[in-house]
């Protein structure tokens, strides 16, 4: 197997590596574990100013990784500098935080006196995908090093540039230069990797097929796991809701990275009294996207990833279209480039159509019409994912009502679902289990150890 990037606009290819052989990827685990022998008794101090050094390092050269963001999966270069920007952002967050997070709390207990702490364990695996390929990374990576322990990556290998460039930014910010280390592994060598001793935790963003098999094999070699995997996000759109902001929203929440996102709005649920006021606005906002070269400024929506990428979404579409779906915008493979679709809004679309009981990866949106709120939450809990929602309405007694009965990870009320450093983050069903971020995601792959005096 090799690691190849191929930028999806240009169609041209970036880079290529071997894979790792197994005698390489033990040596690099063995120098990560032997750096995080001395890193795991580093100061709060020591830690907090070596992410304060890496934010500077980002924000100093977000132009740089923007660039490669961009030219490796294709996001337009304004939403490459705003994930860039959010990393840095991330840890500065745990920076200021750390001494609160690891604060050794007494607790009453039979004993005299006890305390919890939380100790480092050794190396996360962190297994990520294409889609955000710096912001999945470091939304793992920085509560692991800030917990003083180490990682290693096995990244999409289609994103190798990124993935060196994250590894750079480590070590150039003062860090230990194995405390964090790229794997090349291919799909055979992973449960040797998983097996090894030194790797205590795996978490894995991707598929659910990739899920599975990855919990498969944390679970026979007793490895904690986190898993965040796929998504169809309901929007829901009150009658009462601001529809102006609602369709902004919707626009922002379905279309942004052209629509590869787990946490994108997938399928948006409109009240009968507003649907047609919605849809003029959301379908004028629609036909304002700029759809082009990634590299420039204006373009919101560039190139999926991939021309199979495309296939797939065409796939879904045309399969829903003839099962009864209307295709109101869009829908069709674009003549700007094998990797260019035209974004999609679909109305009448039934249940059973792959736009809504599969996950849909692209530039697509199918918008529903309920009646009152059951209905809503019926059809939002209807999917096997359950990873966010969104609700819409200037009601905030209804708002906590429907975020309660909503059986997902996040609710945002009056904005689109995003991941946020101070809140945790993850799903549930099928959109996997565990959490990143926040105290809560901090804690995950540390042990929580009690000490009691007798």
């Amino acid at each position: 197997m090799a690691y190849i990037s191929i930028d999806p606009y240009r169609q041209t290819e970036l880079g290529r590596w071997p894979s790792d052989t197994d005698e390489q990827l033990i040596e690099k685990i063995n120098l990560t574990h032997s750096d995080w022998r001395h890193w795991k008794n580093t100061s709060v101090n020591i830690r907090a100013g070596l992410l304060e050094k890496l934010a500077t390092i980002l924000e100093a050269r977000r132009q740089t990784y923007a660039a490669i963001i961009t030219s490796e999966m294709g996001k337009p270069v304004s939403q490459s500098l705003a994930e860039v920007d959010k990393c840095g952002s991330l840890c500065r967050y745990y920076a200021s935080n750390l001494g609160d997070l690891l604060i050794e709390k007494s607790v009453p207990s039979g004993a005299a006196s006890s305390t919890v702490r939380l100790d480092p364990q050794g190396i996360i695996l962190g297994i990520m995908p294409w889609n955000f390929p710096f912001w999945q990374v470091f939304r793992y990576l920085v509560p692991a090093l800030a917990g003083a322990n180490a990682a290693v990556l096995k990244h999409a290998s289609n994103v190798t540039l990124s993935a060196f460039a994250i590894r750079d930014a480590i070590r150039e910010s003062g860090f230990p230069s194995n405390l964090f280390n790229v794997l090349l592994p291919d799909h055979s060598q992973m449960e040797k990797i998983i097996s090894l001793p030194a790797i205590r935790g795996v978490t894995l963003t991707g598929s659910n097929s990739a899920g599975s098999a990855i919990a498969s094999m944390s679970g026979r070699y007793i490895k904690k796991s986190v898993l965040e995997l796929g998504g169809s996000d309901p929007l829901i759109v009150f009658a009462d809701a601001d529809i102006s902001n609602a369709a902004k929203g919707a626009v922002t929440g379905r279309f942004q990275n052209c629509g590869q996102s787990c946490i994108a709005a997938k399928r948006i649920l409109v009240h009968s009294n507003v649907f047609d006021a919605f849809m003029a606005d959301f379908l004028a906002l629609v036909r304002k996207m700029k759809m082009g070269d990634p590299s420039d400024p204006d373009v919101f929506i560039g190139p999926m990833v991939n021309s199979p990428a495309v296939s797939e979404i065409n796939r879904q579409v045309t399969r829903s279209v003839a099962m009864g779906a209307v295709l109101l915008e869009g829908g069709r493979v674009s003549d700007m480039g094998p990797a260019f679709y035209e974004p999609a809004v679909m109305v009448s679309v039934p249940n059973e159509s792959p736009v809504i009981s599969e996950e849909v990866f692209g530039p697509v949106a199918p918008v529903m019409v309920f009646s009152d709120t059951e209905e809503a939450v019926s059809t939002a809990n209807s999917s096997r994912f359950g990873l966010g929602a969104s609700v819409w309405t200037r009601d905030r007694r209804l708002a906590c009502e429907v975020a309660a009965s909503l059986d997902t990870g996040t609710v945002a009320v009056n904005g689109f679902v995003r991941s946020d450093p101070a809140l945790p983050f993850g799903g549930v069903k099928d959109s996997g289990y565990g959490r990143e971020l926040a105290s809560e995601g901090f804690k995950e792959f540390l042990n929580i150890k009690s000490v009691s005096h007798y």
